[in-house]
């Protein structure tokens, strides 16, 4: 069984300490963000209770599209292969049929690796089933977090089991009906003790239907609001340089480039995408966070970082890769490394 469906404290097992050493020598200075995370909307259309999102402070709005192009423009142009996430904090649907527009856009314009989250509750609407699939997205990730309608209407706070689940299981139905191998469906599922229990009957359930999955621990949003997870020790005399600090660049609504993509609030701002280019921002980023983190300066680290036990949950259980190539740029190097 899963370390992480075991619930236990990770810095109280051995094993899950040297994971997390390996996951750290593995861990390299890239010359532009491999993962750019990029708030196209900060909207979310539930509550859930392991998320941050449902007590925010910023602004909810849609990113400026003018915005948006000048940021995948530069990723096109400089490192097609790097991993866009069209937002992250909120529920990308709510852009409508803008959000289609905007991946299109990307994709006319070189970027080569789209990757987009949901959580699901609205693909019944505007033939969102039928425009993921016809869509430049190498993969699309679903958060579902529970398996019984109970436990995912718990988690998934607003959600309906009626009207995700059936809808996932057609996205699947129809990706096969039209033999495609982009883009991958991925079901994921966050570990908590709400729903533990349920952790190995929903692998069984999505792989049936053709879904990969993912299980990954629960994270805590950087300590910064209520949520707190039990496998998490804020007072451990190990600690890592943080994976999520070192390999992704997190671009808010308004231009504002945080400390990482848990940073929901934006303690932590590097300096603004309307003002300056991906790439100086992420030589910014290097100086503030990444080499401290990398040369244990943890003194020097931002304030942010300094709480924060997130690091603890890095890595997830993957099943066999159904499609090559399209895991999680750090899978490979990750996989690489302990070979």
């Amino acid at each position: 069984m899963s370390t992480f469906v075991q619930l236990k404290r990770h810095m109280r097992d051995d094993q899950r300490r040297q994971q997390l050493l390996d996951i750290e020598a593995g861990l390299r200075e890239h010359p532009f963000p491999p993962q750019v995370v990029i708030e196209t909307t900060s909207y979310c259309n539930l509550k859930c209770i392991h998320c941050s999102h449902r007590e925010m402070m910023r602004p909810q709005q849609h990113m400026d599209r003018a915005l948006y192009d000048k940021i995948v423009e530069e990723i096109g142009r400089e490192a097609p292969d790097t991993e866009i996430w069209p937002t992250f904090y909120g529920e990308s649907f709510i852009l409508g049929q803008e959000l289609w527009d905007r991946l299109d856009y990307a994709a006319s314009v070189g970027c080569r690796n789209l990757v987009l989250n949901s959580n699901g509750t609205l693909l019944h609407r505007d033939d969102n089933i039928e425009k993921i699939l016809r869509s430049p997205l190498r993969r699309f990730i679903l958060s579902l977090d529970g398996l019984t309608k109970e436990t995912f209407e718990h988690i998934r706070a607003k959600a309906k089991w009626e009207e995700v689940y059936p809808n996932v299981e057609r996205l699947l139905e129809r990706r096969k009906e039209l033999g495609l191998t982009y883009p991958t469906i991925t079901a994921q599922f966050s570990v908590m003790k709400e729903n533990a229990h349920e952790a190995n009957d929903y692998r069984r359930y999505w792989e049936e239907r053709g879904a990969e999955v993912k299980i990954r621990p629960m994270l805590e949003w950087t300590a910064t609001g209520t949520v707190r997870s039990d496998t998490i020790d804020h007072n451990a005399d190990f600690r890592i340089a943080c994976p999520w600090g070192n390999n992704s660049m997190a671009i808010h609504q308004d231009g504002n480039v945080v400390a990482c993509a848990v940073d929901y609030e934006g303690m932590f701002v590097a300096g603004n995408a309307k003002l300056m280019t991906v790439k100086e921002l992420w030589g910014i980023l290097g100086e503030k966070l990444r080499k401290p983190h990398r040369e244990h300066r943890w003194r020097d680290m931002p304030n942010i970082c300094k709480g924060c036990g997130d690091w603890q949950v890095a890595g997830a259980d993957y099943a066999e890769e159904q499609v090559e190539g399209t895991r999680p740029f750090w899978y490979y190097e990750q996989h690489d490394a302990a070979e």
